[in-house]
């Protein structure tokens, strides 16, 4: 069953965005917020941004389309990132699930509950790999778990770019998690190799390496 935050996400527009499309739209949305690009006369816009950014006229304009049409973009994206993740075996443990599109850079912010610290980096790489399947415009996956049993205890914290977290196979990941995928993983913090984080709390932040 489609959930209702899906179906009106959806009846905005189709998140059918590349990501280096969603990059120069997100781009040109800042850029129509400087004070000097709206001093210009509006038919002078577009090409200054387009020049100023390196972008083909025709590129950023087919880009601007397509983000348009898709309207509210972080709540599409956030809506089948809640969607794709529910329907994995974390569903029923997700927590706070979020994309932050404000920046060209986005990135998507998967807390999860975990009940077998063995568990981790599968469960690391499922989140990852299925939020950057479901919003591919993320340059970014941070992933956080706390302990099912005691939520307020922080149990691993990891940040993956959205080129990596691609390279995770989803029918590989009892095989290659803790072995393989794990690598693909940057400021890696995890009680199973005994990293401390009893001081770790609220939304992890950093960004990934392109």
């Amino acid at each position: 069953m489609i959930s209702l935050a899906l179906v009106s996400a959806l009846a905005m527009g189709q998140l059918d965005l590349t990501l280096e499309e969603f990059k120069m739209y997100q781009q040109y949305r800042n850029a129509m917020e400087d004070p000097r690009v709206q001093a210009m006369k509006p038919e002078k816009r577009l090409p200054a941004i387009a020049k100023d950014a390196g972008f083909k006229m025709k590129d950023l304009q087919r880009a601007i389309q397509k983000g348009d049409a898709v309207g509210d973009v972080k709540a599409v994206c956030e809506a089948q990132l809640k969607e794709a993740l529910g329907k994995t075996s974390l569903g029923g443990r997700i927590g706070r699930v979020e994309a932050d599109t404000s920046d060209p850079h986005a990135v998507a912010y998967v807390q999860w509950l975990n009940d077998d610290p063995n568990q981790l980096e599968e469960e690391a790489s499922i989140a990852a790999a299925t939020a950057q399947a479901a919003c591919p415009i993320v340059s970014t996956v941070q992933v956080w778990a706390q302990s099912k049993a005691n939520p307020n205890q922080r149990v691993f914290q990891a940040l993956i770019s959205g080129s990596a977290a691609q390279k995770i196979n989803l029918a590989r990941v009892k095989d290659f998690a803790d072995t393989r995928y794990i690598r693909l993983f940057e400021k890696v913090k995890s009680i199973a190799a005994g990293d401390d984080l009893s001081g770790e709390s609220g939304t992890p932040t950093g960004k990934a390496s392109n």
